[in-house]
């Protein structure tokens, strides 16, 4: 009766419909918070999932702070280098092996008991010549003039330009220069002769040299130059030491018939291929005393030495070690020494230790590079009249000196390896590091 005086007849009716309606929409929203595709679903699915982000976040924003409050750059930068081993090695790895500061504390107790350190490397890790690329562009000019009348032909090859060459091992401005050797290919044989040998000027303080050289072949027949090959080298000239290989080139004149066509000057543009020379492997073990400013260089023994083509033959192969002490920051000699030299040995063992007085303030420019060298003496003279020291001038047939092989030592030389040897070297005073060393 209260329906009917309320609503009137229809009163009860309508209430059975709204509730109906309300039950209906709490099962549709009940189902769509359930159901995959729905939007109440999706909403709900991202919320707890940026929830979750957040916490994640959070944990490990903690952790970051933990570590980089707790350790300092310097020693997580050399702290991941040790290896958890009795016996103090050093292994450089491109893996941090830090999970915790006390891992890393108990790691390096462990190298404080040794006196030596040994850098070891692992067996699948490779040379570090995944450095960073330096792509060397040449660009050739090649001419091809026809004989006319008595003057026979004649083929000009111009070097214009270099861009683009690495830096040196060591600070240091380069001084580059290109050899150029025309050889033949000899298919019968599968031998190549060299025909004709020229070489560019060095220019000093560049990277990216302009020659503008031309160098002139006489009696060039086109037919003849089917199996001529270009063989272009580019060096840079070093005083203290042998010249360093950067990039060669090999360029055919089979593929380039359209010069003998036209007598106009064609240019061409190449990518050189870099070049890694290696001369063998050097052992060397440094120590720094900080109290005496006193830092010593044992030179070890040597290794799979390449000594040919510098010295015709081991018998003329007199080897020794140079160590130049080098100012960093403008390249300039600053101290010398030597090892005895040994006679026709292809594997030398020196054990020679060389002293140089350096202090502190020192450690961060000077650069030391190691250079392997072959004494050759001139016909008629003895050994036993040679004298070892470089001031000697008691004869003026003064045995000359052949480099072979260099490697440099510093903090800001270009190879992984010497800088991670001397950062050893630094990071542990009073200790022998020894380190195998690649000579290049």
């Amino acid at each position: 009766m209260s329906h009917e005086g309320f609503l009137g007849p229809w009163g009860l009716p309508i209430v059975i419909v709204i509730g109906v309606g309300i039950i209906l929409i709490a099962l549709l929203l009940f189902v769509c918070f359930l159901t995959p595709g729905c939007i109440g679903y999706e909403c709900f699915k991202k919320k707890n999932k940026e929830d979750k982000s957040v916490s994640l976040r959070t944990e490990s924003q903690a952790k970051d702070n933990l570590k980089l409050n707790d350790i300092s750059y310097r020693s997580w930068r050399l702290g991941s280098l040790y290896e958890n081993d009795n016996n103090g090695t050093i292994s450089e790895n491109g893996e941090s092996h830090m999970d915790s500061f006390n891992s890393t504390n108990a790691q390096c107790k462990n190298v404080e008991y040794s006196s030596t350190l040994n850098l070891i490397y692992p067996d699948k890790q490779k040379n570090d010549e995944n450095v960073k690329e330096f792509p060397t562009e040449l660009t050739m000019s090649l001419q091809y003039l026809p004989p006319c009348d008595i003057i026979p032909g004649k083929l000009i090859i111009g070097i214009e330009a270099l861009c683009g060459l690495p830096p040196k091992q060591y600070n240091g401005t380069l001084e580059p220069y290109v050899a150029l050797n025309i050889m033949k290919q000899s298919w019968s044989h599968k031998k190549r002769q060299k025909l004709h040998s020229f070489r560019t000027r060095s220019i000093r303080h560049t990277a990216s040299p302009i020659y503008k050289e031309t160098f002139v072949i006489a009696n060039t027949k086109p037919q003849e130059t089917k199996e001529w090959i270009l063989d272009i080298t580019a060096y840079d000239h070093d005083r203290y030491a042998n010249h360093t290989e950067l990039c060669s080139l090999k360029v055919s004149l089979k593929d380039m018939k359209k010069i003998f066509y036209s007598p106009e000057i064609h240019l061409f543009n190449y990518k050189m291929k870099s070049s890694y020379q290696e001369f063998g492997n050097i052992l060397l073990a440094l120590s720094y005393l900080p109290t005496a400013e006193r830092l010593t260089i044992n030179i070890m023994k040597l290794r799979d030495i390449k000594f040919i083509p510098s010295v015709l033959s081991l018998n003329k192969f007199n080897p020794y070690v140079r160590v130049l002490m080098l100012n960093g920051k403008t390249g300039k000699k600053m101290k010398k020494k030597k090892t005895k030299f040994l006679r026709a040995i292809a594997q030398p063992e020196f054990n020679e230790i060389l002293t140089f007085d350096l202090a502190v303030t020192q450690l961060d420019t000077v650069q030391f590079l190691v250079v392997l060298c072959s004494k050759v003496f001139p016909e008629g003279l003895s050994i036993a009249d040679a004298s070892d020291s470089e001031d000697s001038v008691s004869s003026f047939k003064k045995p000359a000196d052949i480099f072979i092989g260099k490697v440099a030592l510093g903090k800001s030389v270009r190879g992984s390896t010497e800088r991670l040897h001397w950062f050893s070297v630094l990071q542990n005073p009073r200790k022998l590091v020894t380190v195998w060393h690649t000579l290049k």
